[in-house]
């Protein structure tokens, strides 16, 4: 017997329903650049960005490589389209964006940047599960340690770390100082350029200790003499005394009225400090939705975090920070964060709003 209901399928459109055009371009847009960022990750491992340091033709590529023939063609066709190869004469080559920062022997290569971003795919995948049983419990430590030290040194190679560099060695008490303090410094690069800024300058990276091997290793590759690790925690370890230079970048604790004590007592007076954070202003709310839910994604084992990025328990407001710091300090300058910051990669370590402020320890008047 035939079925005689009618046809469940809607053929008519109404005008005023909205259509399903938006929300097809918002999967659209996800899921074209996740497959992006999904071949690019894939070449890394392949080493075809290594192997393109010279050019190939597809069937010297996929010897290369020991890959095969079909899905590669589309693979560095694809590459061409994005920019990162170009083809000519039946041969591909990487253009100089890929040879500066996709090639493993680069100096700026951004794989830790790439592995980073994946880590971050990891989390993003248990959300439900932090929906329903809250965020995901991690050691500091290894939090930091466990790839994203690289990928931050990675990011600042980019730009920021010259900018910084460039503005802290321009103020006059810099040339002066002997001495460097860099509070939870991990890879070390800020106190290696700065050092390099100034041949009298002895520096001290102060951080975890289980960041002391990539440390190390980062001041070896570079021939830093004149830095070295010392690890301990900046909240409760002695930070010594009568530093001429203490510089703290993106810590959790950089907004904290006690240790904001702490970098004052270990300062010589005249000493100068330099600080680089996100600062809230009062009874502000979210700077970015997006990164507001990754940073609810995991949770440090004993710190406190607020709900927004980079906010934390007894963080001062951006005011109140500022107050705190003219009554000690004497501030010589506010950078924006366009001044020194590097591109956004809707990830935590984005710069976002950020603002560095050098100031100099007020001298006491007897």
């Amino acid at each position: 017997m035939f079925a005689t209901d009618e046809p469940t399928i809607d053929t008519k459109h109404e005008a005023e329903a909205p259509g399903a055009d938006a929300l097809h371009g918002l999967f659209y847009r996800a899921s074209r650049h996740y497959k992006e960022f999904c071949a690019m990750t894939a070449a890394l491992r392949l080493g075809i960005f290594d192997a393109l340091e010279e050019p190939l033709t597809l069937a010297g590529l996929c010897e290369a490589c020991k890959v095969m023939p079909p899905a590669t063609e589309h693979l560095v066709e694809l590459f061409c389209e994005l920019g990162l190869l170009h083809r000519r004469d039946g041969m591909y080559r990487n253009t100089p964006l890929s040879s500066l920062y996709l090639v493993t022997s680069s100096p700026l290569f951004q794989g830790a940047v790439m592995r980073d971003i994946q880590y971050g795919f990891s989390l993003w995948d248990r959300l439900d599960q932090v929906l329903r049983q809250g965020p995901i419990a991690v050691e500091e430590e290894a939090f930091f340690e466990n790839g994203l030290v690289d990928s931050l040194a990675a990011e600042i190679l980019c730009g920021e770390l010259q900018k910084t560099v460039e503005a802290v060695s321009a103020v006059p008490a810099f040339q002066q100082a002997r001495s460097l303090l860099d509070l939870g410094g991990g890879h070390g690069l800020y106190a290696i350029a700065l050092s390099q800024m100034n041949p009298e300058l002895k520096a001290t990276v102060f951080d975890f200790p289980d960041i002391a091997r990539k440390a190390e290793e980062v001041m070896a590759a570079h021939g830093a003499h004149r830095v070295r690790f010392v690890p301990g925690n900046l909240f409760t370890d002695d930070l010594g005394s009568d530093h001429d230079v203490i510089f703290l970048s993106y810590n959790p604790g950089g907004k904290n009225p006690a240790l904001l004590k702490r970098i004052h007592d270990a300062l010589k007076p005249g000493g100068l400090f330099v600080t680089k954070h996100v600062y809230y202003k009062k009874g502000e709310g979210s700077k970015d939705r997006l990164l507001d839910l990754e940073w609810s994604l995991s949770a440090f084992n004993g710190v406190s975090k607020d709900s927004n990025i980079y906010r934390f328990s007894g963080d001062l407001s951006w005011e109140a920070h500022r107050d705190l710091l003219e009554r000690h300090f004497t501030i010589e300058q506010i950078l924006e964060a366009d001044a020194f910051s590097g591109h956004p990669l809707a990830k935590f370590g984005d710069r976002m709003d950020s603002k560095m402020i050098v100031a100099v320890k007020k001298r006491q008047v007897s």
